[in-house]
């Protein structure tokens, strides 16, 4: 059997990290839908709360040299 051309299924936060990181340095979406359907389609996985307290956590637990920037990102999205 061939390839599928399907990776593998992303885990709750590493999708979240990507739609945060998608974000340029000014808030800006680099042409990416990804972040508006994860918004739109999260409430079939887990409720608003419980995205808000996962985005809540990331921001608190950021450490690092450019943490400041990754929390920054985490409020745009």
């Amino acid at each position: 059997m061939g390839s599928s051309g399907l990776g593998k299924a992303a885990t709750l936060d590493e999708l979240l990290c990507t739609c945060i990181e998608m974000f340029d340095d000014n808030g800006e979406l680099d042409n990416s839908y990804l972040p508006r359907i994860v918004l739109l389609m999260h409430r079939w996985y887990l409720s608003s709360t419980e995205l808000a307290e996962k985005l809540l956590c990331m921001y608190r637990n950021a450490t690092g040299e450019s943490c400041n920037e990754f929390r920054l990102k985490i409020c745009y999205f």
